[in-house]
This record gives structure tokens, sequence and C-alpha cells, in this order.
């Protein structure tokens, strides 16, 4: 009898995140760990490949994760701080060019900048919404700098509009 009972538990338990059930987890495609809440979900901790996902960014497979938040309701909310080996740092500073735009002198940034050099900020909040941009719909504000080390440190920002 107390098998019978606990067989629906087990299976709620397994799969309730799966199913969007308040409070429970689940891990992304991606593997990243995330918990619903009421009207969506977050995740603490997020991979490389879900900020590659969800930042619609180009970083490579050596980027190291300082932190990172994602929250999805009705809108979306990307805050992650990388680092990316000196070797690595050409190629991905050009990809967030081509993605991104130039860098936007004296922006504010949300990234500590403490001990970096060639600090650029690039951000679309100051532009209008053009409906043939890639991030028509997104806010972004996706700051670089470099530590003494050649390591350059990426700060993402990306919310919906």
């Amino acid at each position: 009898m107390i098998v019978l009972a606990a067989i629906p538990f087990v299976i709620l338990s397994r799969y309730a995140g799966d199913w969007g059930v308040p409070y429970f987890s689940f891990q992304t495609e991606r593997g990243s760990t995330c918990t619903n809440d009421i009207a969506g979900y977050h995740c603490d901790d997020v991979t490389v490949e879900d900020i590659r996902w969800w930042g619609d960014i180009s970083l490579p497979s050596s980027t190291t994760v300082l932190s990172s938040h994602y929250r999805a309701t009705h809108d979306f909310t990307l805050d992650a701080v990388v680092a990316v080996p000196k070797q690595d740092r050409p190629k991905t500073s050009a990809a967030i060019n081509r993605t991104f735009g130039t860098c936007q002198s004296g922006h504010p940034t949300q990234l500590d900048t403490t001990g970096l050099s060639g600090v650029c900020t690039r951000a679309n909040d100051a532009t209008l919404s053009s409906s043939s941009s890639k991030f028509s719909d997104t806010l972004y504000e996706v700051t670089t700098g470099i530590r003494k080390d050649g390591t350059m440190v990426v700060g993402i920002h990306e919310e919906s509009r």
C-alpha cells in the first residue's frame, strides 16, 4: 500500500520541474539548473551554452562564467559576467563588435571595471527600435575590459523591450 502511494509522489517530484510546477527545478537542454516560479522561471549559475543561446552572443568554449542569472516571465533578463582567455580575445572581440556594434564613449555600465583597461561598452538603450535589427525587441549592454593578465572580461546585460 505504501508503495502504491509513493509511486505518484516519485513521478511528481521527478518531472514536476519539467512540467512547470512552481518551486520545482529542472535542467535546460544546455545544462543550466532552473527553478519554476509562479509566473515563469529563473536560473542561477547559467552555463556558457545557455548564455550563448539566450544572449545570442558568440563565446569560445574556453570561456569561464564568473557570475550569471537568467529570469523568464512574460519578459526575460540575462545578466552574466564571463572571462575569455587571452588567446581567444581577438576573435571574440571581433564577434562582439559584429553583433553589438562599436564602443560608445562614456556610456555607463553595470560591470565593475575596477582593474580593467580598454573598457568598451556597446548598448542600444538610447536608440529607436528597428524591425530589421536582430535585437529589435531586446535592450542590451555588453561591456568588455582587459585584465592585467590579458584575460577579457565581458559583462552582458540583456532584457526584453
